[in-house]
């Protein structure tokens, strides 16, 4: 990359940057009408209860599920962190987000974080090292430039370049389509990997990178908030199923993971939980009841 292109690429980063951060800054949603569940903050195990926290693990790094915001810039906000706040306190607990890497979120339930709220793609290789409560819907798309310059398509795409945040569920699915490239003496798919899906999506308007494939929400906001310098197009193949997202315990606690599909269900009946979601403008991805290792495709 010649000095000419690395400074595009960064100007063109800070305005999409600027663009997706600017409306977040002030969305905290009020938890004034959300009450303590007696009979559920009776349940807190005794290790939490004695903190006073419910420890959570996210990457903080995937707006508007969860990013850092805040007089600070150092705040967790999002859509995620209001869920957990409002579990918390109808747990009569206090809500802390954690920063982490997102692929070693998982590996540390139960040691680091309590849970992981982290909009973690429910698959069924996950279930097999911890338990999911589900709590939204999710749909795959992909970013590319506004009218996609480049040509890219979701139903061949050997040999592009992709931006892809490491250890989800849109790298096993990248990963998969690549190998059937190979297969079929096509050249791989080239994957750039970034630690945060939001420079993932800005490698892309910068135009380091042909497409990159997210969660709906966070691509359509990605969209929304780029001042026409990005579009979505719709996934094919196995990426172009619906699935769920859900809030990550260990394994071995199914104690904590009962808790939290109570409460949560708690909160959908109460109404907090669509009020939440109607807040941040994404009503289209509630649930209408939180399930424990629920059945998936992926």
């Amino acid at each position: 990359m010649t000095g000419r292109q690395s400074a595009r690429y960064a100007a063109a980063s800070a305005v999409v940057l600027l663009a997706i951060s600017a409306t977040l800054e002030a969305k905290v949603y009020d938890l004034s009408g959300v009450e303590v569940a007696e009979e559920l903050a009776a349940r807190v195990p005794d290790e939490i209860r004695k903190r006073g926290v419910l420890v959570s693990g996210s990457d903080n790094a995937y707006a508007p599920w969860e990013y850092l915001g805040g007089d600070d810039g150092q705040t967790p906000r999002g859509i995620d962190i209001d869920i957990g706040r409002a579990l918390a306190r109808t747990l009569d607990l206090e809500f802390e987000s954690r920063t982490a890497a997102f692929p070693s979120i998982l590996p540390a339930l139960g040691s680091k974080y309590d849970i992981g709220l982290n909009a973690f793609s429910i698959t069924n290789e996950r279930m097999k090292v911890v338990n999911f409560v589900s709590y939204t819907e999710t749909q795959s798309l992909w970013v590319v430039q506004a009218g996609n310059p480049t040509g890219f398509d979701p139903a061949d795409y050997c040999g592009r370049t992709v931006a892809v945040m490491p250890g989800t569920y849109y790298e096993t699915n990248i990963m998969a389509d690549s190998e059937a490239c190979v297969a079929s003496d096509k050249p791989p798919v080239q994957m750039l990997p970034f630690t945060a899906q939001t420079e993932a999506i800005t490698r892309v308007a910068a135009g380091g990178a042909d497409a990159t494939a997210t969660g709906g929400g966070t691509a359509a906001y990605a969209v929304l908030q780029s001042e026409g310098r990005l579009e979505n197009l719709f996934p094919v193949g196995a990426m172009a199923q619906g699935g769920l997202n859900g809030i990550a315990v260990t394994k071995s606690d199914e104690e904590l993971t009962q808790l939290l599909a109570d409460a949560l269900n708690h909160l959908i009946q109460s109404g907090v939980y669509d009020d939440i979601f109607a807040f941040w403008g994404v009503s289209y991805f509630t649930v209408s009841e939180a399930v424990i290792n629920p059945e998936t495709p992926h």
